[in-house]
This record gives structure tokens, sequence and C-alpha cells, in this order.
């Protein structure tokens, strides 16, 4: 499953010190940065020089205006009056001539594209373009028409592929602008007294070229001050890499060496724990079965004193049954059957009682070197003169080197033949058994896999208690295994039990330890 944590840490890998470069990412962000600023500086600057420029043409059109403004009055407007008492240009041809030959040559040479000139309700009366003349702009059309009619000077840049407000297709870039007609007195303008709106056309195409000009130039200047403090930090950060990337790499690797150290000793107390777990097991099962051992000698001893009364009774009377004169047939059977009976069950308590005062007594094992294989053979040809079985199968596979171990052999010996008769009782007689030795570990292993009726498994933690038991009632005491248990432990091995469930087979496992004849002391094995 792959959670939330886990994903954000690949999303942001390339910042995990094994894997950041420094010099790498500083390069791209210095390209991604210079880039951005040298185009960002270049159209500031672009827009500052274009501010500039629309500015002094804005200043250039008002002085050529206001020298167009004195010129209508003083060469137009002032000695058409005189001559004529009215200005009509409508019906008056000659007076238009004359406004005509006025304007044209207060702008000749002036680089002016156009020239309008309005009156103060919006109508042309006069332009470059002869067909406008007498249009009339609608107040509320054109912004700038509308200031300057107020007295404000207005202008706008106009784009190529645009249309002007008479509706003419813009070509190139042209700045329009608006500027109020005054009435002029005794040589002196009167801006209280606006006679009309004087509209002029400059061609721009500098402009562009020069806005151009100003971007690359602010483009190459940031682009190289830019580069040259890339370089100079580039050989600073080259430094500071080497000692990052020296530092990460002890980092690292003191982590790397913390992580196993971590492990290492996780590893230990992992398996210091297990062993206190079984150790604290044995101890409460060495408890237990100290103290029933002591409870199961002092029973032991006080029911054999009254078995063997009632023993000595029951054989005194069989011993005296030809002096006994019985009244009838009947009761000269059934009275020596009975007596029988009453000496075969108590020779059986004593059986049992015996078997307790065995498992009380600590007998002292008698230790010396012991082959595994040859302690086992033993033992199969004990069972083959006690069971007699012939439907039941035992199947050996048996280390072909020696497996030599310190231990007592008659105990071991109980032990193995406890085991092969649980599994004959398992089987019924009619399965069979794998006995098998290996080294693992200096340790000898020795397996016995039946293939038996089983064991729950709520029952694999109690087998080795004392008293419990599998078997039908009456059959078994309950002390097999608990005997082999604590031989096993007086060895320092091992004796494990598994089962896969009812109706599929057990499986007793036993671990000795190797004997070393370089170790002065047997170590446990498990």
């Amino acid at each position: 499953m792959i959670n939330k944590g886990s994903l954000n840490k690949s999303k942001f890998s390339v910042f995990h010190p094994e894997r950041f470069h420094l010099l790498l990412y500083y390069s791209i962000t210095s390209f991604i940065v210079i880039g951005i600023v040298s185009f960002l500086v270049g159209e500031i600057f672009s827009r500052i020089e274009k501010g500039d420029l629309i500015e002094r043409s804005e200043n250039y059109a008002e002085y050529i205006a206001t020298n167009i403004n004195h010129a209508l009055y003083e060469n137009f407007l002032s000695p058409t009056i005189k001559e004529y008492g009215y200005i009509d240009l409508d019906n008056n041809r000659d007076q238009f001539k004359d406004l005509v030959k006025v304007i044209k040559s207060s702008i000749y040479g002036l680089n002016l594209k156009k020239v309008y000139l309005f009156d103060m309700d919006g109508k042309i009366i006069y332009s470059t373009i002869s067909e406008h003349i007498g249009y009339v702009l609608e107040r509320g059309r054109n912004v700038q028409l509308d200031s300057a009619i107020k007295g404000r000077p207005a202008s706008t840049l106009q784009h190529p592929g645009t249309k002007d407000s008479k509706g003419v297709n813009v070509e190139e870039p042209l700045l329009e602008s608006y500027y109020p007609v005054y009435e002029y007195s005794d040589g002196n303008i009167r801006k209280e007294k606006q006679t009309g709106v004087l509209e002029i056309y400059q061609n721009m195409n500098d402009l562009e070229t020069q806005i151009k000009k100003v971007h690359g130039k602010a483009v190459i200047m940031i682009s190289s001050s830019m580069g040259i403090l890339f370089l100079i930090l580039l050989m600073i950060i080259k430094k500071a890499s080497e000692i990052i990337n020296s530092n990460t790499y002890q980092l690292i690797e003191a982590r790397n060496h913390l992580e196993e150290k971590i492990e290492e000793r996780t590893q230990q107390i992992k398996k210091t724990y297990k062993k206190l777990q079984e150790t604290q097991k044995r101890l409460n099962r060495s408890e237990k079965l100290a103290g029933i051992g002591t409870l199961a000698a002092g029973v032991a001893h006080e029911i054999n004193n009254p078995l063997a009364s009632v023993t000595s009774c029951a054989e005194g009377l069989l011993d005296r049954l030809n002096n006994i004169d019985f009244k009838t047939k009947d009761d000269s059977e059934v009275f020596p059957e009975y007596l029988k009976i009453i000496c075969d069950e108590t020779y059986r308590c004593k059986s049992i009682t015996s078997k307790l005062l065995d498992f009380s007594r600590r007998h002292e094992p008698i230790f010396k070197r012991l082959e595994i294989n040859r302690v086992i053979s033993d033992v199969l040809t004990m069972v083959g003169r006690q069971t007699g079985q012939k439907m039941f199968e035992i199947f050996l596979r048996l280390s072909p080197k020696p497996l030599i171990i310190f231990g007592d052999s008659n105990q071991l010996k109980q032990v193995f033949l406890n085991l092969i008769l649980n599994a004959i009782d398992a089987t019924k007689g009619e399965g069979h058994l794998t006995i098998s030795t290996q080294e693992i570990n200096d340790c000898i292993q020795i397996s016995f896999k039946d293939t038996g009726y089983g064991i729950k498994t709520e029952n694999l933690e109690k087998i080795f208690e004392p008293f419990f038991t599998t078997k039908e009632p009456g059959v078994g005491t309950g002390l097999g295994l608990s005997i082999c248990y604590g031989i096993i432990e007086e060895h320092k091995g091992e004796i494990h039990v598994a089962s896969a469930g009812i109706g599929r087979g057990s499986s007793f496992t036993v671990s000795l330890p190797l004997f070393n004849e370089k170790k002065t002391q047997t170590t446990f094995c498990g």
C-alpha cells in the first residue's frame, strides 16, 4: 500500500541530500531567472521609453497646435473678418481657400500625416482628406474629442490594423492628438474663448523602432550583468557544493552506520526478548513441575501404604481359595475373579504412584559422549521387541555424519522411546513415523513426524504440562511428555511440537547441543 507520506516523499525526492545536485539546480534556476528578469526589464524599459516618446510627441504636437492656432487668427480669422465682416466656409470658397492655404503653410515640413479642424459642435470644417469635410462626430463617440471640446487636450496611439474615429483603416502607428483652438487678442491667447478643436496625426514609425532598440539594449545589458554575476556566484557555489557534498557523504555514511547499528541492536533485543520469554516459560514450567513433584511424592507415599495392605490381603485370600467352601458354584467362580481384579487394579495404581515418584525424584544424570544415531537405533530395537507392530512403519533419515552430544544415554532413550510410543498410539499402529537427524548451527536436531490424528491448535501450548493428555481417559497419565521436557531441559536443549490440526499428524523436534571438545562447557541450544 502506498500511503500519503510515501507519495509526498517521492514527489520531493529531488531535494533529498543524496539526489540534490547544487551546481545543476543553481545553473537551471539561474538561466530561468536571467531569462525572466531580462524579459521583464526589457518590457519595463520599453514601456518607459514608449511613455517618454509619446510624451515628447505630445509636447511637439502641442507646440504645432499652438503655432497653427496663432497662424489661424493672425493670417486667416482677423484678416477675413476685417475684409468680409463674417466667416462662412460652406458658402464662401475664397474664405475656404484662404484657410487651406494658411493651414498648409503652417504644417509644411512637419511630417504630419493628417490634420482636422473641428468647430464646437464636432463638425469637421477642414481636413487634409477633403471627403471628410463637413462630417460631424457625435458627442460621446470620441472621448478625446469630447475632452478637447471641454478645453482639455487628449491623445491616443492608433495601432496598425485598427480604425480611427472616422472609420479609416490605420496602416501605420499614429499618435492622434486633440487640442483646443482659442481666440487671440492683441497677440495674446484668450482661453475663455474657445472656438474649436485642432486634431493632428503624427507618424510614430520611429516609436516602434526606438522601443525595439531600447528593449534589445536592456535585455543585453541585464543578461550580461547577470551572466557575470552568475559566473562569480558559480565559483562560490562550486566551492560550497564541494563542502556540502563532503559533509553530506559523511552524514549519509553516519546515517547508514547508525541504521545498521539500530537494526543490529533491534535484532539483539528481539532475540534477547525471545530468550527471556522462553526462560520465563521454563521457569514457570519448572516451578509448576517442582510443586507438582512435591505434591506427587507426598500423595504417592500416602497411597502406597494402603495399596500394599490391599494387595497383601487380596493375595492372601487368593492363597486360601482352596480351603473355602462356597455355597454355590457361582460364588466359587465370581469370588476368585473379583480378587484377581482387585490385585490387578492395585498393581496398576502402584505403577502410577511409581511414575509419580520417578517424576518427583531428581536423579542426577550421568553425562558422557554419545552418538545420537546409535542411541536412536538402540531405542528402535527396544520398540521392536515391545510392540511387535506389523502395520506400523518407521522411516529413518539419519545424518550420514556422526552426531556427537554430551548427555545421559538412559534419559535420552526414555525421551525417544516415549515419543515413538506416542506416535504408535496416535496412528493406532497403522501409520508411519519418520525420524530424521541433522546438524544445524552447532546443534543436533532430531525430528519425529507421524501420520497420526494430530493435536488441536489450542492444545499445543499445554502439551508439555503435567497430567495433560490427549489420550482417552484411563489410557495415559499425562506425565510422559512432562518428564521428556524436563530431561531435554537438563541437557540444555529444547523440545517443540507442531501440528497442522486434527487428522494431519504431529511433529516433535528435539534440539541438543553438539559436543565440542574445544569448549569447556556445553552451551544452551535454542
